[in-house]
């Protein structure tokens, strides 16, 4: 009987994990040539920038009801109309038109807010209908993220393959149409409907949900200081992603070499040291060591990896080495910023807070990149150092704060906690 039980999990869960990491594949394949694409349709930076605020404002805008909005229309059915969304996204890139491809940011917002919400929604709520252990549902994410990884790294052999053997830099873009199409199949096939607790009045949850987060962040400084790592790390993240391929180019540039840049490949080393933050920060927190500490210390890190970037712009070697330094630090900013808010922010207000906890950074990132074509990319890395330095003081205060008791808060505590509950 157990025996049965566990391979009737075992099949649910690699299910979810084939649709899961397929998705991921086609979302990574479009990372390492974004930028080179659309610079080789001849865009300035200042072009390109706006691209991309487009997407975020795209999905600014969906990711604050589109919970709500599946929740009422059927998970299954988003996520089709994520493949959907994102696929089209993708093959419109292949076209040089310029405003062909603000519609293509504007499908990409919609299709991130789909991909960041629905699939983690429609896993929890079959998982539950089928009557599988709740512990389980922390070790499937865990086994995701760790693949997501690998899928990554994948991605970026892929896209590099790619784009060696067609020639152009748009052939990632066609692969991850392609991953989309896969993805939609298996759907289709292999997934059932699911809604959530309430099929009626979703604008009035939205809104409820909204203001009831409002009030939660008046009354709590913990979560404020949250948001603002939040912000200053993010903010800076999302540059990062728009600014290290024109960084590493003016590098080689400064530095006299002429070298074609193997994007793919660079990408896939910049995910193997993400995976390597996070395989740090499961280890340091099994160890007792505080999760604010541990944010603290990846924000810390994280303006350095600024500043070396600064320091010597010349050296090519160590602007990737300061890249694949700063990616570290994601992988153990992600962990520690989803566990601290897990614990800091109420179940009932998560929406409506994680809604406003984004409103700052997507607003920084679209200060920031307005600037892109006439501030030198120098001093937006130091401005970006400045942040993260700022953020890690504000999360050693957190931690250091007697009012909160202990002093910080351990991942491996809650666990604990969890078990003894």
């Amino acid at each position: 009987m157990i025996s049965t039980a566990n391979n009737t999990f075992s099949a649910f869960r690699n299910n979810y994990l084939a649709v899961y990491l397929t998705v991921m594949m086609s979302d990574w394949l479009q990372g390492p040539y974004l930028y080179a694409l659309y610079q080789s349709y001849n865009f300035s930076m200042y072009d390109i920038a706006v691209l991309f605020i487009t997407g975020f404002v795209s999905g600014a805008v969906f990711g604050t009801v589109i919970a709500n909005t599946a929740d009422v229309w059927g998970r299954k059915k988003m996520a089709l109309l994520f493949c959907l969304t994102s696929s089209t996204a993708s093959l419109i890139r292949l076209s040089s038109n310029y405003h062909y491809l603000v519609v293509s940011h504007l499908l990409s917002g919609l299709s991130t807010a789909l991909l960041y919400c629905v699939f983690e929604a429609w896993y929890i709520s079959q998982h539950q209908r089928k009557g599988f252990a709740p512990a389980l549902i922390g070790a499937t994410f865990s086994t995701a993220i760790f693949l997501n990884g690998l899928v990554a790294i994948l991605a970026g052999i892929v896209s590099n393959i790619a784009v060696e053997w067609s020639g152009s830099l748009a052939a990632p873009f066609v692969v991850s149409a392609g991953t989309l199409v896969l993805a939609g199949l298996l759907i289709s096939s292999s997934w059932e409907e699911n809604y959530g607790e309430s099929k009626t009045n979703a604008s009035g949850s939205v809104l409820q949900s909204m203001l009831e987060g409002l009030v939660v962040l008046k009354n709590d400084v913990n979560i404020l200081s949250l948001g603002m790592a939040q912000t200053v790390f993010e903010c800076c993240m999302y540059t990062f992603v728009l600014l290290y391929t024109p960084a590493l180019e003016a590098s080689i540039k400064a530095g006299n070499k002429e070298s074609l840049l193997p994007l793919g490949y660079l990408f896939s080393g910049m995910m193997f040291c993400s995976m390597l933050g996070s395989l740090v920060f499961k280890i340091l927190s099994s160890r007792g060591i505080q999760t604010d500490n541990l944010l603290s210390l990846a924000l810390f890190v994280a303006g350095a990896s600024f500043c070396f970037i600064v320091i010597n712009t010349a050296n090519t070697s160590y602007t990737v080495l300061a890249f694949l330094l700063f990616e570290f630090t994601t992988g153990m900013y992600f962990p520690s910023i989803g566990t601290l808010r897990a614990q800091a922010i109420p179940e009932q207000n998560r929406t409506g807070v994680m809604a406003f906890l984004r409103v700052p950074m997507n607003f920084a990132v679209i200060a920031i990149m307005l600037r892109v074509d006439s501030m030198p990319m120098t001093e937006i890395f130091q401005i970006c150092a400045l942040l993260n330095f700022v953020g890690g003081l504000v999360i050693l205060w957190r931690a250091l704060d007697p009012a909160r008791g202990a002093g910080g808060y351990s991942a491996a505590k809650s666990v604990e906690e969890s078990h003894e509950m």
